[in-house]
């Protein structure tokens, strides 16, 4: 009979068991203690005590200890759900379609900037070659005369102007030179073996390489679980806050979700002070240390692409030709007074005419498109396609990358703001007699911030949290967290580790 009671204490149904403490504790306004809860359910305190921890983490638990040294659950926000209801179902449906949404636009966008920006430049080059040995050919029949104005610089700049263009084409597509000395060749088919493909070039340009720290969630817990397996399982909140960097209420929400995933609880000292037990976590077969001294981990800086700087150069150049292009057409489609006017009107309708300069470039592929499609007046065409397209194409082309980089600035500072406060936090739990926040050690540029005032900002924030007022000299004093660090050293001074070994194996399924 004892069997049969014993197994319906642990196997029970947990998500009735949470929607009873919910329920209690929306009854008591957001409070209870476990024997509350026990005596208000009639739920055994296996139950209690496991439950409570997953409604803690749900609901954003505050912990609060009484005089008598009682834990005692709070919940100063209200019981609203952070994963259940309407409102966190549509949370959940909008961000999940707005990332597969994203995901679908990003993978076509970036198809189309790089047919756009390649494209359209090889199509302005096409033309402009184009146009240029048109006009030399009709410079060279033109006679002596011709012939002078051609070496004096007319057309559309010479020859020397095809030379430039068609290297220019090589040298960004291939990332080649191949106009080097026969000896330098065989070293830059090296390089380009080791350079990523033009696309992907262009969409770290444009989009960037992605977050540095995408896997920080990961990183964090490794790092919170290391130092608990290195201190007999056992964690103070300005200790949970040094290696997360969270600030003091964020810090008080996460910790319980930790002591949900990984069978925590919290405990009290016998000096009052709240700490965190995760016994569960010492029964390890690796004893290696992998706190590395207490090695906080930080958030990394995040570069603007992963490109030498000279290909984003070359992608600039690019699009600012495009920009060029495109302004070009889009003008002389719409000027009033265009050299067309003057070309369709009385003794020179029809007729085709040798047109120097930049207006010679314009008639030339105007003529061009007229006869491909077969319409008299193509301007709509060439302002449209030549001209309002890639210049629009153009200008997002720059705007992107303007405002990621602006973004991106933001990004940065946040993650040194929260690795200042990982080395703040560790600062005074060091010496928390006395800190200064002028004094406070920072090595790594990735913990600096802009703001010249973000050290004393950090520490005025953990010493309103803490109870901790400022010295004469500007020095604070953190009493309450100098006095949790001697009580945690007790506790895991307490601690047996001898209990949490394994032992030797009694039973090998493969024997």
């Amino acid at each position: 009979m004892s069997d049969t009671t014993a197994k319906k204490v642990y196997d029970y149904d947990a998500e009735r068991v949470r929607d009873r403490l919910v329920d209690v504790f929306r009854k008591r306004r957001g409070e209870a203690t476990t024997a509350d809860l026990i005596a208000l359910t009639g739920l055994p305190k296996v139950q209690v005590e496991t439950e409570v921890k997953a409604v803690s983490d749900e609901y954003g638990a505050r912990l609060r200890v009484t005089e008598s040294g009682e834990i005692l659950y709070s919940f100063p926000s209200g019981m609203r759900s952070r994963y259940r209801g309407l409102g966190p179902s549509l949370r959940r449906g909008w961000k999940a379609f707005k990332k597969g949404a994203a995901a679908v636009a990003s993978f076509l966008f970036k198809i189309w900037i790089v047919v756009m920006l390649v494209g359209y430049f090889l199509l302005f080059v096409a033309l402009a070659l184009l146009a240029m040995l048109a006009s030399v050919a009709v410079s060279v029949s033109g006679g002596s005369k011709d012939r002078d104005d051609r070496r004096s610089g007319g057309g559309l700049g010479g020859l020397w102007l095809t030379t430039n263009i068609i290297d220019t084409i090589i040298r960004v597509w291939f990332y080649s030179e191949l106009f080097r000395d026969p000896a330098d060749r065989a070293y830059a088919r090296e390089r380009r073996r080791q350079k990523r493909p033009l696309y992907k070039a262009i969409f770290s340009f444009v989009f960037g390489d992605g977050d540095p720290d995408s896997g920080w969630d990961e990183l964090e817990k490794k790092a919170v679980v290391a130092f608990l397996q290195a201190n007999k399982g056992v964690v103070t909140l300005p200790e949970f806050m040094a290696i997360t960097g969270l600030p003091p209420l964020e810090a008080e929400a996460r910790i319980n979700r930790y002591l949900y995933e990984f069978e925590g609880s919290p405990e009290v000292s016998e000096g009052g002070t709240i700490y965190y037990s995760f016994p569960s976590l010492l029964r390890s077969r690796d004893k290696v240390d992998r706190t590395f001294g207490f090695s906080i981990p930080t958030k990394r800086i995040a570069a603007f692409s992963a490109n030498p700087k000279k290909a984003n150069v070359w992608f600039c150049a690019l699009n600012g030709a495009n920009f060029l292009f495109g302004s070009y057409f889009l003008a002389s489609a719409l000027s009033p007074h265009s050299l067309l006017s003057v070309l369709y009107s009385g003794q020179y309708a029809g007729k085709i005419m040798m047109v120097r300069g930049w207006e010679g470039f314009y008639y030339f592929t105007h003529q061009l498109f007229g006869k491909l499609a077969g319409v008299a007046d193509p301007s709509l065409f060439l302002g449209l396609v030549l001209g309002a397209v890639p210049l629009a194409f153009s200008i997002l082309f720059f705007a992107i990358p303007a405002i990621r980089s602006r973004r991106l600035a933001a990004r940065n500072e946040r993650a040194r703001f929260e690795n200042l406060r990982r080395v703040a936090y560790r600062a005074v739990l060091d010496g928390p007699q006395s800190v200064r926040p002028e004094a406070i050690p920072v090595a790594d540029d990735a913990a600096r911030p802009r703001d010249s005032r973000a050290a004393e900002r950090v520490v005025t924030e953990l010493a309103a949290w803490a109870g901790a007022d400022p010295s004469a000299d500007g020095s604070y004093a953190f009493t309450e967290i100098a006095r949790g660090k001697a009580e945690a050293a007790k506790v895991r001074a307490a601690v047996d580790s001898s209990a949490y070994d394994l032992g030797r194996a009694v039973f090998d399924s493969h024997a």
